[in-house]
C-alpha cells in the first residue's frame, strides 16, 4: 500500500518510516542509487530521520529481551495465495472474527515504533493516507489488517517487499524471501526479524490467535511449519489469467511510486511471473507436510459467489470454533463492501498464450479456463 502527505497529494514511499540502518543496508546492497532518484531518496531518508527518536524510545520501552519473552501460544492461521489471488479479501473477511488478532496497517507502516506511537502517531498518519489503494481502489484504513511482510520491510531488510524500491534486484529478493533460499545465518536473521513482528502483533492484539497473510508465505510453508508445527492454513487460488493481468497492473502502478532504480516494469513482471512457478510448485510440494485437518483450499470465484457457504466449510475443515458468532460480523462486513466494483478489462490472446505456457500446471491443477472478460 502507499500513503500521502495529505489526501489527494503526491504519494509517499510506503517504507519511509523504516529505520535509517535498513535503508543504508538496502542502498549498499544495491550499489547505490542513481542521481535520478536522489530527490525521492532524500525525502524518504528525511522522514526516516525525523522519527528516529521515537524508534529509540520504542527500543528502550519495548526492549528485545521484553519482546522475546512474549510467547505465541496458539499457532497462527495463515492465508496463503499468490499476489492478486484474493488474499486481501479473504483476510478482511476472516479478520471480522473476534478470536483473531492481525498485523494492522498501522503496525505495518510504523513497525519500529507502533507500540509507542499508538494513539497520537496513529491519528497523524491516518490524516495523511489516501482512502483507497492505487492499484484496485480497495479501502485503506490504519485499523484494517495488513501483510506481515510490509511490517517486516518497515523494520528490516529481510522482506521481498523491498523489490518495490529496488526492482532490478527483484529476483534476489524473491528467491531469498519468497522461496527461502537462505544460508543458515540469513535464515537465523530472517526468523528473528519475522518473529519479532509476530510477537509485537500478538502483544498489541491481546495475545489472541494471529491471522496472517503475505503472498510470500506461499513459498514458505515448510519454514512456517518448522516455526509453528500446529499452524493452520487456508490456501486461496484464483484464475491464473486474471492473476497475471492484475499482477502486471499492480507492479506498473506501484513501481512508479516506490522505485529507486530504472528496472522496466515488464522485466519485473517477467520475474514475478517466474516466482509464481517457484512459489506455487513449492506450495504444491510442501502442502503434503501439513497435518490432516490443518489445510483448507478455496477458489476465489467460489468465495466471491457464496462467501458464507465457503467460509462455513473452511471453519468446519479447520475446526475453527464460534462460526455463528463470526458469521454475524462477516455478514455486516459484506454489506459494507457490497457497492465495491472491480476494474474490468479484456484479456488478449497473447496473455492467454503466455499464461498457458508458463502457468499451465496451475491451470490443470485447479481446472481453470481462459475468461472472455476478467476483473481485478
Amino acid at each position: 500500500m502507499d500513503f500521502s502527505d495529505h489526501p489527494g497529494s503526491s504519494q509517499r514511499h510506503v517504507f519511509s518510516l523504516a529505520p535509517l540502518g535498513v535503508w543504508m543496508r538496502l542502498i549498499a546492497d544495491s550499489g547505490g542509487v542513481s542521481s535520478k532518484y536522489w530527490g525521492k531518496l532524500a525525502k524518504v531518508l528525511a522522514i526516516s530521520a525525523m522519527f528516529a527518536p521515537l524508534r529509540v524510545v520504542e527500543r528502550l520501552v519495548y526492549s528485545r529481551s521484553r519482546m522475546e519473552r512474549i510467547r505465541i501460544d496458539e499457532a497462527p492461521l495463515y492465508i496463503q495465495g499468490f499476489a492478486r489471488s484474493g488474499t486481501t479479501h479473504l483476510l478482511n473477511l476472516l479478520a471480522q472474527d473476534p478470536q483473531f488478532a492481525t498485523v494492522s496497517t498501522f503496525q505495518a507502516m510504523a513497525a519500529p515504533m507502533f507500540l509507542t506511537g499508538r494513539g497520537w502517531l496513529e491519528r497523524l498518519i491516518a490524516s495523511r493516507i489516501p482512502t483507497t489503494r492505487p492499484m484496485d481502489n480497495m479501502k485503506v484504513s490504519l485499523s484494517l489488517p495488513q501483510e506481515e511482510d510490509v511490517a517486516l520491510a518497515n523494520s528490516s531488510h529481510h522482506s521481498p517487499a523491498h523489490l518495490l524500491s529496488f526492482p532490478s534486484r527483484s529476483q534476489d529478493f524473491l528467491e531469498k524471501y519468497s522461496t527461502m533460499r537462505l544460508n543458515n545465518d540469513e535464515m537465523r536473521q530472517w526468523e528473528f526479524a519475522y518473529l519479532d513482528v509476530l510477537r509485537r502483533a500478538s502483544f498489541a492484539g491481546g495475545r489472541k490467535r494471529l491471522l496472517l497473510k503475505s503472498p510470500a508465505n506461499l513459498g514458505r510453508t515448510a519454514v512456517l511449519l518448522r516455526l509453528f508445527p500446529d499452524a493452520k492454513f487456508v490456501h486461496i487460488v484464483r484464475n491464473p489469467y486474471v492473476v497475471y493481468q492484475s499482477m502486471t497492473h499492480m507492479y506498473k502502478t506501484m513501481l512508479s511510486i516506490c522505485q529507486m532504480d530504472d528496472a522496466n516494469p515488464d522485466d519485473v513482471a517477467a520475474i514475478t511471473r517466474d516466482s509464481y512457478v517457484w512459489m506455487m510448485t513449492q506450495y504444491m510440494s510442501d502442502r503434503e507436510l501439513i497435518p490432516h485437518g490443518h489445510l483448507a483450499e478455496i477458489r476465489y470465484e467460489d468465495l466471491e459467489r457464496d462467501p458464507l457457504t465457503e467460509l462455513a466449510r473452511v471453519y468446519s475443515e479447520l475446526d475453527l470454533h464460534d462460526w455463528e458468532k463470526a458469521k454475524e460480523r462477516i455478514e455486516i462486513y459484506l454489506e459494507s463492501v457490497a457497492e465495491y466494483r472491480k476494474n474490468t478489462y479484456e484479456i488478449d490472446s497473447s496473455t492467454i498464450d503466455l499464461v498457458n505456457r508458463d502457468w499451465g500446471f496451475a491451470i490443470d491443477e485447479w481446472g481453470y479456463e481462459p475468461p472472455k472478460q476478467a476483473q481485478h
